[in-house]
């Protein structure tokens, strides 16, 4: 969950960096659905970072990060 004050936040994705640095996605329709949702909410990011496992978000002020952070932790599964 996102802190108070912070832009950035990091979720668990179904990716894994390969040793040639290549990002390997495990669900091929995660991050199409991942953005879809993102479209519908109405999120705006700045950057985002593909980690081991992991995708780091920044979005452009901390208020649209908290909301991101609740909204994602409360959707259906």
């Amino acid at each position: 969950m996102a802190r108070s004050g912070r832009r950035t936040i990091t979720i668990d994705a179904p990716v894994l960096i390969t040793s040639n640095k290549i990002a390997v996605w495990m669900d091929e329709h995660w991050m199409r659905d991942f953005f879809d949702w993102l479209k519908k909410n109405k999120f705006k990011i700045s950057a985002m970072n593909h980690l081991q496992k992991k995708i780091k978000l920044t979005f452009v002020d901390a208020k649209e990060c908290t909301m991101f952070g609740l909204k994602y932790a409360s959707r259906k599964k």
